[in-house]
């Protein structure tokens, strides 16, 4: 009888002695720098992000229900690398949070939902284009833009997910993408203007050169005046990584144009 009361007693503590818990406390920033100065190739057409499984961080009610709880600010530990982001003229904070989650796998921990910043949906639609003009040309030299499955969802500055989750080994992932809107030149029309020497009758050219010359000289002086027409764009610049990762230790996750920075401890 005492043995099986001790295995029903050890069997009943596993769960209690399997399942950990974590702090996990992310910020994510922006640089203040001009895309167009970055030496980098960005994909032509970055790939629409799956948020199958998602869940937005605003619905705590739901995910209280998966195991996640926010934490309150005075358990935060990221609060002196926010401050000094906050007074750095190259970087601007769009977002800073924590919560607790137990040690799910990758197919049960969901993923977490992040958008921040400013929203962009009075001014563009979901594919890029403006909400009052011409639609955005399609070629190749502009940027594609973020395409979300549900078209309903705010155009925000950020939009992406997180997904921590413990397989063997502690790991994070992250999709981000970062909406810049900006302006660019399409060209309209182009007409061939002469210089006033040339814009002559033909009876003046002829006595300035032979006119066997008259079409080689045109075609040297001629200059080409385009007008152009100023349109707003919305860019899409992704954040695609995946870190191993160790309990305690801060991470920087570095981008040219996006940082983030998180801390992943477990708690005793």
């Amino acid at each position: 009888m005492k043995k099986k009361i001790f295995l029903l007693l050890f069997t009943i503590s596993i769960p209690s002695l399997a399942e950990r818990w974590y702090d996990v406390e992310i910020i994510v920033f922006k640089r203040n720098q001009n895309p167009n100065t970055v030496k980098e190739n960005w994909p032509v057409s970055p790939n629409s992000i799956n948020f199958s499984n998602a869940i937005s961080l605003s619905d705590a009610a739901f995910l209280a229900t998966k195991g996640l709880h926010f934490l309150p600010k005075k358990h935060w530990k990221l609060h002196e690398a926010y401050n000094k982001l906050t007074v750095h003229t190259d970087f601007k904070p769009l977002l800073h949070m924590a919560w607790r989650q137990n040690d799910g796998s990758k197919n049960v921990m969901p993923k977490l939902r992040l958008t921040a910043g400013k929203d962009y949906g009075d001014e563009f639609h979901t594919d890029g284009t403006t909400q009052v003009g011409h639609p955005l040309d399609r070629g190749a030299s502009l940027q594609s833009h973020l395409r979300i499955e549900n078209q309903n969802d705010p155009m925000s500055q950020l939009d992406g997910f997180i997904h921590v989750y413990v397989q063997h080994y502690l790991f994070v992932e992250i999709n981000l993408i970062l909406q810049e809107a900006g302006e660019y030149k399409m060209p309209e029309n182009a007409s061939i203007i002469l210089p006033p020497m040339l814009d002559k009758q033909d009876t003046i050219i002829q006595h300035i050169v032979p006119r066997n010359k008259q079409y080689e000289t045109l075609a040297k002086f001629q200059e080409s005046k385009r007008s152009y027409s100023t349109e707003k764009h919305m860019h899409s610049y992704s954040f695609d990584q995946k870190r191993h990762m160790r309990s305690g230790e801060i991470h920087y996750l570095d981008h040219p144009l996006i940082g983030l920075i998180i801390q992943v401890t477990k708690v005793e």
